[in-house]
């Protein structure tokens, strides 16, 4: 089982704790950089001392900043190179618990023993940012909508509509029925849509309990009123052009319910209105949400072009 991590101008503090716990626990392990080469953040000198008591440690150099779904899919390649029978995805930022490998492989291996055809096995989430643990995505039967449930409640496992790419374990061999990830999404939704093109295609996507990963989601907290105080996540202004973009184009694919899009866009709904009136640059996250949302009307993908 292959390890890939996604790099781009790393916090040392962050990214070599979480490199040692996957070396660990996985077969092998892969830091895709995405860093530019004019940055100061020295990924490989960060690297260097986990080389020698890790031998299957492995650093892809870009030099640029091709977007998280391209250095997935340049570590899935070699996962599939390497003749791995799963490959686990993982941010920078993102802290798994000792055991959290195994019991996503276990998990992975009771489902597809019992049957199933497994997309992803993602496990129990904490967000450091807000800190609150991040429920799972249920679709319960008889109800028009999705609901969340609780990390905690998923034992043994629990079938998830959607996955955070983070700390999620998948076979390659759906991989190979699947596809890899949509490099012109460049950032955000990536992970979101790829989940729901597994379900389109006769795959189930699970969470479990058995397993926690500390993650960050959004770059600081952020507090809005809403008939009462909601703690959120506060992203950049990039980030918010990627985010509305990437989820405006991702509601127009076939393979996307549409009573999904429909209740997922309470939640963009939310995060507009927190994001330009109680965030610090909100008249710069409006222009930047305005123009995401437009671009995805209008289609356009890849890079965020200059203003």
């Amino acid at each position: 089982m292959l390890a890939v991590v996604v790099a781009y101008c790393p916090k040392e503090s962050e990214l070599v704790p979480l490199v040692e716990s996957l070396c660990r626990q996985a077969s092998g392990v892969v830091v895709v950089d995405n860093t530019p080469v004019e940055s100061a953040a020295d990924v490989a000198g960060m690297l260097q001392p986990l080389h020698e008591p890790f031998p299957g440690l492995q650093l892809v150099t870009l030099g640029e900043n091709r977007g998280i779904a391209a250095a997935q899919n340049i570590g899935i390649r070699l996962a599939i190179e390497r003749g791995d029978e799963y490959v686990l995805l993982s941010d920078q930022d993102s802290r798994p618990d000792t055991g959290m490998v195994a019991a996503l492989v276990a998990t992975a291996m009771e489902l597809q023993a019992s049957g199933v055809a497994v997309g992803c096995v993602c496990p129990a989430y904490y967000d450091e940012v807000s800190g609150q643990a991040f429920g799972f995505q249920v679709h319960s039967p008889g109800r028009l909508f999705y609901g969340s449930m609780p990390g905690d409640r998923a034992m043994p496992w629990v079938e998830v509509v959607t996955a955070i790419s983070s700390g999620s374990l998948v076979p390659l061999r759906s991989l190979k029925r699947i596809g890899g990830m949509r490099e012109d999404f460049f950032i955000d939704q990536v992970d979101i849509e790829w989940c729901h093109r597994a379900r389109s295609r006769g795959f189930a996507n699970f969470g479990t309990a058995r397993a926690r990963l500390t993650h960050s989601l959004g770059d600081a907290p952020l507090r809005a009123w809403c008939f009462g105080w909601r703690a959120l996540n506060a992203y950049s202004t990039t980030r918010l052009y990627y985010r509305f973009r990437n989820f405006v184009l991702m509601a127009r694919l076939s393979h996307v319910p549409l009573r999904w899009s429909i209740r997922a866009s309470g939640y963009w709904l939310l995060s507009l209105y927190a994001h330009c009136l109680f965030a610090e640059q909100r008249l710069d996250n409006a222009k930047a949400i305005a123009r995401g949302l437009r671009d995805g009307l209008l289609g356009r993908c890849g890079r965020m072009p200059a203003p």
